[in-house]
């Protein structure tokens, strides 16, 4: 059940924002009564904060194998957007950012996210000093580059690429040249 209310709660914030989405709604789209909700749930903070602390694992675990791969830079960023095409990334993005806008009000939330999102962070930058080592990318680009993949594990690029159909090796390729990465266009 558990399972369900999430998936539900996440559909829900995909399209609306999270203080428009109540307890009794998610419980309605679940099939249950709220006081069944509560049973799982606490409280909406502990929903949202359950979804990301999922989401953000999930990513840190395919970032984790990548590196246990080796594989490249553009291949990673080229995988990551073919599977984001096959995804609902609409959903996505609009929990991402509803979520994000609401947190920011909630200062406990806020703590907890920000102890997620730099786990996941350090991650990310595994992969970017070992490019910077590797002289794909220099150093002065390493901020930008870690934002630019986060932003892609986030779903927040695909919205407006999706609207122009653009091709993942295309957006890769702009990606790539926006750090400055050595070959880009290989």
């Amino acid at each position: 059940m558990k399972n369900k209310i999430l998936k539900e709660a996440f559909n829900l914030i995909g399209t609306k924002s999270v203080k428009d989405v109540s307890m009794q709604e998610i419980a309605s789209a679940c099939n249950i009564t709220k006081p069944s909700l509560y049973y799982y749930f606490k409280s909406k903070d502990e929903i949202c904060y359950t979804i990301i602390k999922f989401i953000i694992d999930d990513q840190r675990k395919k970032v984790e194998k990548y590196i246990e791969q080796n594989i490249s830079l553009k291949d990673i960023l080229i995988d990551i957007f073919k599977n984001a095409y096959k995804a609902k990334a609409k959903k996505s993005l609009g929990f991402f950012l509803h979520v994000t806008d609401y947190i920011k009000g909630v200062p406990a939330l806020d703590k907890k996210f920000k102890s997620l999102k730099e786990e996941n962070e350090k991650t990310i930058k595994y992969i970017f000093e070992k490019e910077i080592k590797n002289k794909n990318i220099k150093r002065e680009n390493f901020e930008i580059a870690c934002y630019l993949f986060e932003a892609c594990l986030n779903h927040i690029v695909f919205a407006p690429v999706k609207l122009i159909n653009l091709k993942p090796e295309n957006i890769v390729t702009a990606i790539l040249k926006a750090i400055d990465y050595k070959n880009a266009e290989d």
